[in-house]
């Protein structure tokens, strides 16, 4: 890739380039409260659903707008490779009109009873599109892959003195890029798409295993790196040059490993 070093993999994690700063806060310690319902509730509008070849133009479009990094053809074919819900790559879509909600478990039509009931995913509370409901347009988006490192990520994090190893190869989930349009920000999107992929890498045996999810962020783009801490991200040391053709040029390793709390999460979530 052109502009990252040679020997590391491609951070998206981050927005269009904002000024240097002079001091970041202390990111040493995970923020607790990932998990605990925050903010007002997703519009009804919106849906997060699995990149397709009708979407992919749009999301490459975004990415190109938001993001300084240049991507390859194959990164968008991949995009696309798995068009399933069990998918790691998946669009935020607003609908003109609002989608109709979702039947709760426990809840049949016409009946007045509220019966037992649980909350439909944050992420998901929206009914699947009928044929005669135009599809929305593409807002934001996240793409990840699954790797297999004999390595935990914060080796990657702390390269001068990390000792963590694992026995084998274990599989981890790496963020390739996490992009949403400026107007849409600050209403819980990007935590839906970032839940929407929790979810999947926690009930979907395929995926079954995952140790971890990482990224790396811009070392100036503090915003970001709050924004990973709140959900329960850690944040290692800067890895420097990682950057080419940003000033300064350095990332930080963020990660998160996958604790029972995020599986039980996962399925409340799913149901």
């Amino acid at each position: 890739m052109e502009d990252v070093q040679p020997g590391f993999r491609q951070d998206t994690s981050v927005s269009a380039p904002s000024p240097p700063l002079e001091s970041l806060p202390d990111w040493s310690a995970p923020h607790k409260n990932f998990g605990v319902a925050q903010g007002p509730p997703l519009p009804p509008n919106l849906s997060i659903d699995p990149i397709t070849p009708s979407t992919v133009p749009s999301f490459r479009r975004i990415i190109s707008l938001l993001l300084p990094i240049r991507y390859p053809d194959k990164f968008f074919a991949e995009s696309v490779a798995n068009t399933t819900p069990t998918s790691l790559a998946q669009v935020a879509l607003w609908h003109e009109r609002p989608r109709p909600a979702k039947r709760k478990r426990g809840e049949n039509p016409g009946d007045s009873s509220p019966g037992p009931r649980n909350p439909a995913p944050e992420f998901s509370g929206t009914a699947p599109l009928s044929p005669e409901m135009p599809p929305g347009t593409v807002i934001g988006g996240i793409q990840c892959r699954l790797e297999q490192l004999p390595f935990h990520p914060s080796s990657l994090a702390f390269p001068k003195h990390s000792t963590t190893t694992t026995p084998e190869d274990r599989n981890y989930c790496y963020i390739q890029t996490l992009a949403l349009l400026s107007p849409y920000r600050a209403k819980g999107i990007a935590t839906a798409l970032f839940k929407a992929i929790v979810t999947t890498l926690c009930t979907q045996k395929e995926y079954e295993g995952t140790a971890s999810i990482y990224a790396h962020v811009w070392e100036a783009n503090e915003e970001a790196l709050e924004w990973y801490v709140k959900r329960g991200f850690q944040v290692g040391d800067v890895v420097q040059g990682y950057y080419r053709r940003l000033k300064p040029a350095g990332a930080r390793i963020v990660w998160k490993d996958l604790d029972v709390g995020d599986y039980l999460r996962a399925q409340s979530w799913r149901e």
